[in-house]
């Protein structure tokens, strides 16, 4: 894996966005594989292809739009794994809405992108929350007296 090739996915990561900040739905499936799925941290659907992820960034944009002002940060270092032609990016991010409707939270990402024609396509984007820890166990199980 050459650092260039890292340096591309880290540029494109952070395009995405930069694109969802702005609000630019164009921006954000610029990277996408038209058969490319997300899994959102907010939604229970896993949204498959291009007419999925249009409904869900509609919807996402949407909701954006509501609340106030937006500041994301990806943490670095962002992990890149390259093999052949598939990379694994891994990478916390935060954000902050502003009132109206403010809200933040620290989430993890991982990303899988595909070499097609020597361009990288985003094939999965899969959000979620940052653990807490193992919840307490209060009752004894099935297995103990």
């Amino acid at each position: 894996m050459s650092q260039d090739e890292r340096d591309e996915i880290v540029r494109m990561i952070k395009a995405n966005f930069a694109a969802f900040t702005a609000h630019s739905i164009d921006g954000m499936k610029a990277m996408d594989h038209p058969d490319g799925t997300i899994w959102d941290m907010f939604e229970p659907e896993l949204f498959i292809g291009t007419e999925g992820r249009a409904r869900f960034r509609k919807n996402d944009v949407g909701q954006s739009k509501k609340r106030g002002k937006l500041v994301i940060n990806v943490e670095d270092p962002v992990l890149v794994d390259i093999w052949d032609n598939t990379a694994l990016a891994r990478y916390y991010l935060n954000f902050t809405y502003e009132p109206p409707n403010a809200m933040a939270n620290r989430i993890r990402i991982t990303d899988v992108f595909q070499r097609i024609d020597g361009r990288w396509m985003r094939r999965h984007h899969h959000e979620g929350t940052i653990p807490s820890g193992v919840p307490p166990i209060t009752e004894p199980g099935p297995d103990r007296k």
